[in-house]
């Protein structure tokens, strides 16, 4: 009788046991995902008087890998004083230790890039909404753009209503350049020099190497 209830008391305990490791099982099956997501890999060009792109989409809960690239001349920053965001951490940055230290802590986001240099920074947005970044004390010179964080699941914005369309380029034949100059607002000697070698056709002519001398 006794052995019975001793081995009743540890098939009891390994039912137990296997309760406990079939929740845990399902437990990391279901949270593993969240660990596993991939950071947003986005690139940020600086340059003079500019960010390219000017407008970042971000989503809720989607870590993201920030490159801060600074093709520039001069040194520059990106950073952003409203934008929520969470787990920052700096893989590099040209801003001293204690800075960082100190955005890490606080959660925030001010990445100095010295001319050719690339600085990268991870962090997860915890908020929908416009937020804007800019370069410090380049502000005025044009350098500020917009991380728009949406939900997960929502569709990014339409562009603003009246926005105007990139013209097309010049069709063939065109006697108005990309810049909205002809041969008509040239100088008479180059429009003499020009109808003389192709008569009809000088306009269009002007154009077609106008347009290569641009785009070189």
């Amino acid at each position: 009788m006794f052995g019975d209830v001793t081995l009743s008391r540890h098939a009891s305990s390994w039912l137990s046991l296997s309760t406990i490791a079939t929740a845990l099982a399902l437990s990391t099956l279901t949270v593993s995902p969240v660990f596993a997501q991939e950071p947003q890999n986005i690139t940020v060009i600086l340059s003079e008087s500019q960010f390219d792109p000017k407008t970042i989409t971000l989503t809720v809960g989607q870590p993201v890998l920030l490159n801060v690239q600074n093709q520039g001349k001069a040194d520059h920053n990106l950073s952003s004083n409203d934008l929520p965001i969470s787990s920052v951490k700096y893989v590099k940055a040209d801003n001293s230790s204690s800075d960082l230290e100190r955005y890490v802590a606080t959660n925030v986001l001010n990445a100095d890039a010295l001319s050719g240099h690339t600085s990268m920074v991870i962090f997860t947005p915890t908020k929908a909404g416009t937020f804007g970044f800019f370069s410090e004390g380049e502000e005025e010179l044009g350098m500020v753009g917009n991380f728009v964080v949406l939900n997960p699941g929502q569709a990014a914005p339409p562009p603003a209503a009246g926005a105007a369309a990139p013209a097309p380029p010049p069709a063939p034949g065109a006697s108005v350049a990309m810049d909205g100059q002809s041969l008509a607002t040239q100088s008479a000697a180059t429009q003499a020099m020009f109808a003389s070698v192709w008569g009809d056709i000088a306009a269009q002519e002007w154009v077609q190497e106008h347009n290569a001398a641009l785009s070189r």
